[in-house]
């Protein structure tokens, strides 16, 4: 046989950024890895996680449900479609805050598809029935005829951790492009197929930007079996500091070889990745500014012990047990409480950005401790220039801003003072 079945020998569960609230609620996710196969030139296994907080769950008894429909077409690069698989999927979630994705729960599917060699288009149409809402995701694949080659490695597929037990891997793979959302290390998954004698060879990665080679790993050794093998590659993620477009490529050479040189490899395979800033990565990168922006739900005390600590390392541990204590659903991985103030944060600078950071401003400050107004009126005087909004929540409170200078920054001016703290109110 070319190859195993990928799911009887790996024990898979998935990790999203969206379990820990990082990827935004508008999203889901999509990955679709070539490997070789014994009846067809290749296949196509394609991943769909869905977080329970895009879709619409509606009450029955005592239960919270949600219907969805999944639509996966293969098609070529002119178009025609290949193949195609529906799903209908009943998901139910035995609370509301569960269903609201307060725990960061999500669905998964998994589709494989037999295909010649060719280039085709992945397309994943999501419909949510209660909602009448419709998600598209669509990735790009190359498949080979891996039979014809002395040597050659499937696609790769993202992980955030990898472990063997009983001679067998267990795998979480990542199921998102952007491995901002991962702290420190991924792995590169793949296959090897050998059709040769030859008993062992060197793997080596690259991540390039453009031409550019921004990481480049030691060769490791890797010993061969006829036919089928498996095997991965740490990389180190805390290295790449720079936002953007990667490429990764895996890299096999013949047994001996010391150095990477690729004009000398024997096998290359290669995927884009993204970079891209997260409320993970936010938070490593700039710990004494994450602390201090805890002024809205912290008091001055708490702050100052935090940033008087000696190491980063310390004031991350403290601010991580701050977080900690305030977590909502204590027994899951996601903190609802965390995510959503240093969302709100993120939105302020976004929006209320003026002589200083947005979430510095009084519309910030309110936007922080409240969340989005219900309703916001906009009102100028002619007679001076000023321009007002009118900021409406629940209980008939109200907030009056005005900008008197035409530069953008509002000021609060009703009520006159405002004392409160953020709180985690859902």
């Amino acid at each position: 046989m070319l190859t195993k079945q990928l799911l009887l020998i790996l024990i898979i569960t998935i990790f999203v950024g969206s379990a820990k609230g990082i990827e935004a609620k508008d999203n889901y996710f999509l990955d679709a890895v070539v490997f070789g196969s014994d009846s067809t030139e290749g296949k196509i296994d394609v991943f769909i996680v869905i977080p329970y907080q895009l879709l619409t769950f509606e009450k029955y008894g005592n239960k919270f449900v949600s219907k969805i429909d999944i639509d996966l077409t293969i098609t070529d690069e002119n178009g025609n479609r290949i193949d195609y698989e529906h799903k209908k999927k009943t998901i139910t979630s035995s609370n509301y805050r569960q269903s609201q994705g307060a725990d960061g729960e999500y669905y998964k599917a998994f589709f494989r598809f037999y295909v010649n060699n060719g280039k085709y288009n992945v397309v994943s149409d999501i419909k949510d029935e209660f909602s009448g809402k419709n998600y598209k995701r669509e990735r790009e694949v190359t498949v080979i005829d891996f039979r014809k080659y002395n040597l050659s490695l499937s696609g790769i597929l993202l992980l955030s951790q990898i472990e063997e037990i009983d001679n067998r891997y267990k795998i979480t793979p990542f199921i998102s492009d952007n491995i901002g959302a991962i702290n420190s290390d991924f792995f590169a998954f793949f296959e090897i197929y050998n059709n040769s004698n030859q008993k062992k060879i060197e793997l080596g990665f690259r991540l390039l930007q453009g031409d550019e080679i921004i990481l480049e790993g030691e060769l490791k050794e890797k010993l061969l079996v006829a036919g089928v093998n498996q095997g991965f590659l740490r990389v180190d993620a805390s290295k790449l500091n720079l936002s953007g477009e990667y490429l990764l490529q895996v890299i096999a050479y013949d047994s001996g070889t010391e150095t990477q040189n690729i004009d000398k490899a024997i096998a290359i395979t290669q995927r884009s990745i993204k970079h891209r800033e997260t409320l993970v990565s936010f938070l490593e990168a700039d710990v004494n500014k994450a602390i201090k922006m805890l002024r809205y739900i912290a008091t001055d005390d708490e702050i100052d012990k935090m940033m008087k600590l000696k190491s980063e390392d310390l004031k991350r541990e403290k601010l991580s047990l701050f977080w900690k204590e305030l977590d909502p659903t204590p027994n899951t991985v996601y903190n609802e409480a965390m995510n959503e103030y240093y969302q709100r944060i993120k939105y302020a600078n976004e929006q209320f950005k003026s002589y200083t950071e947005g979430w510095l401003t009084d519309m910030g400050m309110v936007y922080v401790v409240l969340g989005p107004p219900n309703q916001v009126e906009r009102q100028s005087s002619m007679g001076n220039n000023i321009e007002y909004r009118l900021w409406q929540y629940s209980n008939n409170r109200t907030f009056l801003f005005a900008d008197k200078n035409g530069f953008g920054n509002f000021r609060l001016e009703r009520p006159y003072l405002f004392n409160e703290k953020y709180r985690y109110r859902k």
